[in-house]
């Protein structure tokens, strides 16, 4: 049973709707870092140069704290970590989402996902997809700080 079971979703919710509802929900139940300004879920299946884009961006940010990491939708968290050259166990701020509870269930599961924080609390988010380079943004916002 997922996280998100109690949610109703009605016929009249956006796609935008679902994933807010869903991002909230996770907030609520989830141990995210008090220090996290942004997280990034990153599923392991979907849009292939879109995941490419995260996981270059999960390789380089992944000391800044600032930046929660959710793996959701992994097929082989050994051959991800080979892959990267990281060691997952070995950073706080990356969370391996065993039960997907993080994995959209609208269309856009698909796609790496950016959630921008306000004081722990959801402001929006947005898609690394083909029209939309969500990762450039964010470390664009990053190099400003």
């Amino acid at each position: 049973m997922t996280i998100f079971s109690g949610l109703l979703f009605s016929c009249k919710m956006s796609e935008m709707d679902i994933e807010r509802e869903h991002i909230r929900a996770m907030l609520e139940n989830e141990n995210i870092s008090k220090k996290a300004k942004w997280i990034v879920i990153l599923p392991g299946l979907g849009c292939h140069g879109c995941i490419k884009e995260g996981e270059m961006f999960l390789v380089e940010q992944i000391n800044n704290d600032e930046i929660f990491i959710v793996l959701t939708n992994i097929e082989s968290l050994k051959i991800l970590q080979h892959k990267l050259g990281i060691q997952v166990d070995k950073h706080n701020n990356i969370y391996v989402d065993r039960d997907d509870q993080f994995r959209f269930t609208t269309g856009n599961n698909i796609y790496p996902c950016v959630v921008y924080l306000n004081d722990g609390r959801y402001e929006s988010h947005e898609f690394q997809a083909p029209r939309n380079n969500a990762f450039h943004k964010l470390s664009t916002i990053i190099l400003t700080e």
